[in-house]
């Protein structure tokens, strides 16, 4: 590939992000001035480990707040420094402060998601704010926040503080927070619809519904999560509720690390939840290299004047416009700016070293607090990268299936969780065990998903139009873009709801397959009775219906015991 072809590669795939910055910056707005109503009863809730070098200033900025009915609740995490003392003493002078002291961090949760959901259980009013121990507001923020979420249709909204910088690694990665966000995420349609796909956030600054946040389950739903900015709005918009972004840079100020080896090690931390995730790291890798690094290696390799060269400066310039613009109006770091092409580079570098760390089972360690690593990426997410690194086709390679006579058996040791999903239209549907009667399941990834319509269709004709049956398609992984493109093809496509499952948390509950269908008939306690995989065939339909039947007749003599009853169909009666 000669370097002018590279250099036309290069200036579209900058293009993409720049045109969609752009058209970002005017949807990504300042809250505006508030007016001269009261401010409603608020809490502001502070998680805080081992902060008592910024509590000070983030505790009297948020006194400074005109705001009457305020309750500041601090909540010590085990801290080992001065932290619950000097809150002891801020709340001794003033009794707006309120010192609380975590419980022991239970097993299967992360720090800070235990703590804000202790926190929300510990707060009065019906506004909830979640303020990083670094974060400090500007004296009208609560008044302006308050007031804007009162005319909002949404139950949680974040901004991104003026983010404060002193190391070369804190200007060249942490402007990156804009950067991503607006280059990637398309807002306008983000406020149009509640999918998950398009959740995002700053987990240094939320606001929150008490009520949204308590119908949605709140933190609970993240507790193994060290990315609250993506996994809270995300838990919200599962349950049905509208989720937005702000512009917070004169509302709130903070640093967020001090060193160049804290800041590496800070966005690492939950790297493999957001753009280091196996399913999404290659695409990004990709998108930002081609864009934002190649047209800047293309000018030192393409001869002045040329075709190539001429591709190559647009391209670059294409790049830094974004970061240009971004460091004026969100008053970032002039020197990172034009170092974009480093601090991409460090970017990526930190996101395969959080995989590869992921990936050898090596714990990460943060706040003192070790986490162990989660396992491997599922074969799902692992066959979708090797053939891609390789470029070769190795889907073959991937382990052998086993029978599926064997596979249902051993489904059967099973149990499904209660959940709470939405569909292809945006109506939420919440399923939780014990039901009244029994149910199918039938589980999808986004390869098998042509296979959900054709077991409906037989099933409901086997069992009856009444049988409670439910599609789910397994779409996490794919990029927001993507996400709704599905949404979008299930609509048009099938009048049944289709279930979107963006977190993956059903599918990896269940013995489920790659690239095809996962059916589970389950009784009232969510217990598999049967499973079968792969298209809707004679066969597996003939066993799966035959097993609903029974569970079916089953329920029905318990319920009426005594009553006279017609003997069972079978599937060879209902053939």
């Amino acid at each position: 590939m000669n370097l002018e072809i590279l250099a036309f590669l290069a200036l579209i795939v900058a293009a993409l992000p720049c045109g969609l910055f752009l058209a970002n910056l005017s949807a990504y707005r300042r809250l505006p001035k508030s007016g001269p109503d009261p401010v409603p009863p608020v809490s502001v809730l502070i998680p805080a480990r081992n902060e008592e070098l910024n509590l000070r200033a983030t505790l009297e900025a948020v006194l400074a707040c005109p705001a009457p009915a305020l309750e500041v609740i601090v909540l010590d995490d085990q801290s080992t420094d001065g932290t619950a003392a000097l809150v002891a003493a801020l709340a001794a002078r003033d009794p707006r402060v309120r010192l609380e002291t975590a419980p022991p961090l239970p097993a299967g949760w992360c720090g800070k998601p235990h703590a804000c959901h202790v926190l929300a259980g510990l707060a009065r009013h019906p506004w909830l704010i979640f303020l990083d121990a670094d974060v400090r507001l500007a004296p009208d923020a609560i008044q302006r926040l308050t007031a804007w979420m009162a005319q909002s249709e949404a139950g949680l909204a974040s901004g991104v503080p003026r983010q404060e910088t002193g190391t070369l690694a804190e200007r060249l990665l942490i402007p990156l927070i804009h950067f991503i966000l607006l280059g990637f995420l398309p807002l306008r349609r983000m406020r149009e619809t509640t999918a998950p796909a398009f959740a995002a956030g700053c987990g240094q600054l939320f606001i929150a519904r008490r009520d949204a946040y308590q119908k949605c389950g709140g933190h609970a739903g993240l507790r193994e999560s060290l990315h609250d900015g993506l996994r809270l709005p995300r838990a919200f918009r599962q349950a049905g509720w509208a989720t937005d972004l702000f512009d917070a840079t004169d509302l709130a100020t903070c640093r967020m690390y001090c060193t160049n080896a804290e800041t590496w090690r800070g966005l690492g931390k939950n790297a493999t939840e957001g753009l280091a995730a196996p399913a999404r790291i290659l695409p990004f890798t990709l998108l930002l290299g081609l864009g934002q690094i190649l047209p800047f290696v293309l000018l030192l390799l393409a001869a002045p004047g040329s075709r190539a060269f001429f591709l190559a400066a647009l391209a670059s310039g294409l790049a830094l416009l974004p970061r240009l613009i971004a460091a004026r109006r969100f008053r970032q770091s002039w020197a990172g700016a034009l170092l974009h092409p480093l601090g991409v580079l460090g970017l990526l570098l930190i996101q395969w070293q959080a995989l590869a760390r992921k990936i050898r089972g090596r714990p990460m360690r943060w706040k003192n607090r070790e986490y162990p690593a989660s396992s491997a990426p599922p074969p799902s997410d692992v066959t979708r990268i090797i053939p891609m690194l390789a470029l070769a086709t190795l889907l073959a390679a991937s382990p052998g299936r086993a029978d599926s006579a064997d596979t249902a058996a051993a489904a059967t040791n099973w149990v499904c969780s209660s959940f709470d999903l939405s569909d292809q239209f945006g109506t939420n549907h919440s399923i939780h065990f014990p039901q009244s009667a029994p149910m199918i399941l039938i589980i999808s990834d986004r390869k098998g998903s042509d296979q959900i319509a054709a077991w409906v269709v037989a099933l409901k004709a086997r069992c009856g139009q009444d049988l409670p049956l439910m599609g789910v398609a397994d779409i996490r992984g794919a990029p927001g873009w993507v996400q709704g493109l599905i949404r979008r093809r299930f609509r048009q496509q099938c009048s049944y709801p289709i279930l979107l499952d963006a977190s993956g948390r059903l599918p990896a509950a269940l013995p489920c397959r790659e690239n095809e269908a996962n059916v589970f008939l389950l009784d009232t306690a969510g217990r598999v009775l049967a499973s079968e995989h792969g298209e809707c065939s004679p066969a597996p339909l003939q066993r799966l219906a035959h097993s609903t039947l029974q569970a079916l007749q089953a329920l029905q003599e318990i319920k009426h015991p005594q009553a006279d009853k017609p003997a069972p169909r079978t599937s060879k009666d209902s053939n």
